[in-house]
């Protein structure tokens, strides 16, 4: 690919991407809302511009490293005529329908679109652990592919360009509601005057022996197996009524438990209450 590239944003995302992508050899233009933040990378040998517009004419492909998906729509909307035959390359943390609507816009005005999901912090950008997913027009993945490869692993996902911010989410939800048990656990003994750094090399044990059963579940809900005589949502919903009961005894919420107890009573009051529990998915997919 063509060595002159355009970083749109430069807030900690922004500025990791534009630093690495000016390392690994490319010409690089940046540009930033507020100019000022625009100096440390042109003193680092980048070129500034003053508008999108003029960005956009610098670079074969333009990463957009914004705050969100208005953003992206209020800077883009007015430099589309530039943007028209370049790869656009969106990494701004967005929804899939989100990201339908920005490639669907993209086609609309002739911009080769491929949306983006950093699954990484900016000081992880450049190395194997910085995990980038990536959905929509393939071409455009093939023409970015080298600089994309310089940020760090890269994962194409599919032509739908929702996939990769659907991807993302789905594992931001698995790693929101994993952090926030070990705040339950935390809250629950520092009733007892364990410090929250015993309690979370605990939990981090506890789940490490645990998350192998991830699959097995998996299993059962590939299969639709939900009556192999495992761990019931009767069960489940006594030892969950324990937890909330012990929560509240030590004077700690529930409220994050609770969620999970009115599922499996919704499911036992459809008549599943001899159920595997992993049949709560159901409770999850309910029709839109």
């Amino acid at each position: 690919m063509q060595g002159n590239l355009t970083v749109l944003g430069l807030g900690a995302m922004g500025s990791a991407v534009a630093h690495r992508l000016r390392t690994a050899g490319y010409t690089v233009t940046v540009w930033n809302r507020t100019a000022a933040k625009t100096a440390p990378h042109t003193a680092a040998g980048a070129h500034a511009a003053p508008t999108v517009a003029a960005a956009a004419d610098a670079g074969d492909v333009v990463f957009v490293v914004l705050l969100d998906h208005a953003s992206v729509r209020e800077h883009l909307d007015p430099a589309a005529a530039h943007l028209r035959g370049k790869v656009v390359v969106n990494l701004v943390t967005t929804t899939p329908n989100q990201a339908r609507d920005t490639a669907a816009w993209a086609a609309d005005h002739g911009i080769t679109y491929l949306d983006g999901a950093v699954m990484a912090v900016p000081d992880m950008i450049g190395t194997p652990e910085a995990r980038l997913l990536y959905s929509g027009d393939e071409n455009a993945y093939a023409i970015a592919r080298t600089a994309l490869d310089t940020l760090g692993t890269a994962e194409y996902t599919g032509t739908d360009p929702g996939l990769a911010a659907l991807k993302d989410t789905a594992l931001l939800a698995a790693m929101d509601l994993m952090l926030m048990g070990y705040l339950q656990a935390i809250a629950m003994m520092r009733t007892a005057g364990a410090t929250a750094a015993d309690t979370a090399a605990e939990v981090e044990a506890w789940l490490a022996a645990m998350l192998p059963h991830g699959r097995e579940i998996a299993a059962i809900i590939d299969g639709a197996a939900y009556d192999t005589g495992g761990q019931s949502v009767d069960f489940d919903r006594h030892g969950l009524a324990s937890l909330i009961t012990a929560s509240r005894e030590q004077g700690v919420s529930a409220a994050l438990l609770e969620p999970h107890r009115r599922l499996l009573d919704e499911l036992a009051a459809t008549g599943h209450g001899a159920s595997d529990w992993p049949r709560i998915i159901d409770r999850l997919t309910v029709p839109r």
